[in-house]
């Protein structure tokens, strides 16, 4: 049976087949005037019609978005995986339109979503003549540095679009299995082997950074260290060119409509893009055909890069960090062979991505993908073949907040911190139990994750939300009951029992919480997640 690893990326989805030891990119199509357009990337891109009520996806919005002009009642989603970082339940994609046309309106972030993934499941399956009833089943990819709230919406949505979901990996560690597997001839023939050892992942997509340092040795990938950024990637290199743009022509941001915007920035990303060759200097915009006043202008490559190369420091020093952290974690790193570090994503291509990488790491090999868009896609879809044993770990730190001195201060429990290993497909979940007395009716349960402990241990460092569970231990409330919290009332009616916690993490990294009550021992299980 066919499996699929999918790169849902925030410029495009790629997904890669496995069937019977062959690999290949699933294609797809949209009728156009000129004929049939077919491209192994699907736009991760949203049109919506608000005045016939209509929405379409991937190849069609993009299509149909060159063909708008600003007066049209449409509204352009790009980069919906953006949004995905800051997810709550029934959250709107609010901010989403064009002022001049009246069409702000907000729309439901796992609606919108689910009929994207809807539309990538369709497209595959006419690219390769499959069956309704023919099981979709697929690795999916998602950034190491991706919240609790983005992991979970990612992974509902694509079951509830008609996938089967059978595994989840961190983007790095997909590209690391791809690297091996191109360093080893590929494991569906081949029987060479490579001495073990790191590979350092620097991923710069459209939208996010992420870095990894995975030891692979034969089959087995051990993530040893892992974290990101998530305000980093082509998007945001692409405002910098607009901004540069409108800065020569006068032009203020605001001035302009929202789909004249979308359209100045795949402009920007198409010079940007250009550059990846090596002989472009300088970008170039011709405002009237964006229905702007001004001349054609042209802005230097030199410039541009100059611009760039502040935002680009960050993640050459988050990769230092993470190979430290990694090297504690794994002696054989100091004293083996130069380590590879693996330059993926679309905005690697940048040449001086790679000359920054290169003057901050001299001692080490750096690698620049020769397919930086189907590196991830092609190492969930090796991973989907079940020959590959993958640990990964948590890149935050999880835990609750709890109170202390009798209730007078505020403590940061850690239930699984950073660095905590992931279980392996197919293992047991890993466990840690809480036990305490408690001295209220109900218990206020408040989970958050960050990137960093401070020394007084409270969460620094991009500190995220998660669910907060209301639990009785009043047994006189049922556990079903829909309280609030102003019901929270102080007692010492079970200070003798203790209320027992019992945290799950299963290898998708899903989190859940079994709440016991100290009397009659009732339990309620929870996904926490954040709503």
């Amino acid at each position: 049976m066919a499996r699929l690893g999918v790169d849902f990326g925030t410029t495009n989805t790629i997904a890669v087949i496995h069937d019977r030891g062959i690999f290949s990119e699933a294609l797809h199509a949209t009728e156009t005037g000129v004929g049939k357009v077919v491209q192994a990337v699907f736009p991760s891109t949203i049109l919506i019609d608000t005045a016939a009520g209509e929405v379409c996806f991937g190849i069609e919005a993009d299509r149909r978005f060159g063909q708008l002009t600003p007066g049209d009642h449409h509204i352009f989603v790009p980069s919906i995986k953006r949004r995905l970082r800051d997810y709550s339940e029934g959250r709107s994609a609010g901010g989403i339109g064009d002022a001049e046309t009246d069409s702000q309106r907000s729309f439901d972030l796992a609606n919108l979503l689910r009929g994207y993934l809807s539309a990538l499941a369709a497209s595959i399956r006419r690219s390769q003549a499959w069956a309704d009833d023919e099981p979709l089943e697929v690795v999916i990819t998602w950034p190491a540095n991706a919240n609790g709230a983005q992991r979970h919406i990612t992974r509902r949505c694509f079951r509830d679009a008609g996938f089967d979901v059978v595994d989840t990996l961190n983007e790095p560690t997909a590209s690391a299995i791809e690297l091996a597997d191109c360093l080893t001839a590929g494991r569906g023939g081949g029987s060479a082997r490579r001495e073990p050892g790191a590979v350092a992942v620097f991923d710069l997509g459209g939208g996010t950074f992420d870095a990894s340092v995975v030891w692979v040795d034969d089959d087995d990938f051990h993530v040893l260290a892992s974290g990101g950024i998530e305000d980093l990637g082509g998007d945001d290199f692409d405002e910098v060119l607009l901004g540069m743009f409108l800065d020569a022509l006068g032009q203020s941001d605001a001035a302009i409509g929202s789909l004249t915007r979308h359209a100045l920035l795949r402009q920007a990303r198409a010079q940007k893009e250009a550059i990846c060759g090596g002989s472009i200097r300088s970008l170039f915009l011709n405002p009237r055909d964006y229905g702007l006043d001004g001349r054609p202008l042209s802005i230097s490559v030199d410039a541009y890069m100059d611009r760039l190369r502040p935002m680009i420091r960050p993640a050459i020093d988050m990769l230092g960090n993470i190979i430290e952290a990694a090297g504690r974690e794994e002696p054989r790193m100091a004293t083996g062979s130069a380590m590879t570090i693996y330059l993926v994503g679309g905005s690697s291509k940048l040449p001086l991505v790679a000359e920054m990488v290169s003057e901050a790491f001299p001692e080490n090999r750096v690698v620049l993908s020769d397919k930086p868009f189907r590196s991830v896609a092609m190492g969930a879809a090796i991973c989907s073949t079940e020959q590959v044993r993958v640990r990964e770990v948590f890149a935050r730190h999880f835990g609750l907040i709890r109170l202390k001195d009798h209730g007078r201060t505020e403590c940061f429990d850690t239930i699984f911190p950073a660095g905590t290993a992931i279980p392996r497909r197919g293992e047991s979940p890993i466990e840690k139990a809480a036990w305490y007395h408690p001295h209220h009716n109900l218990g206020h349960l408040r989970y958050l994750e960050c990137t960093a402990i401070n020394s007084q241990g409270l969460p620094a460092g991009n500190v995220r939300a998660w669910s907060d569970i209301l639990f009785p231990y009043d047994p006189s409330i049922s556990m079903a009951a829909d309280v609030g919290a102003s019901e929270i009332l102080p007692t010492d009616q079970f200070v003798d029992e203790a209320v027992c916690e019992v945290y799950r993490c299963d290898s998708d990294g899903v989190i859940t919480v079994e709440l016991r009550r100290p009397v009659g021992q009732q339990a309620r299980t929870y996904e926490v997640f954040r709503y």
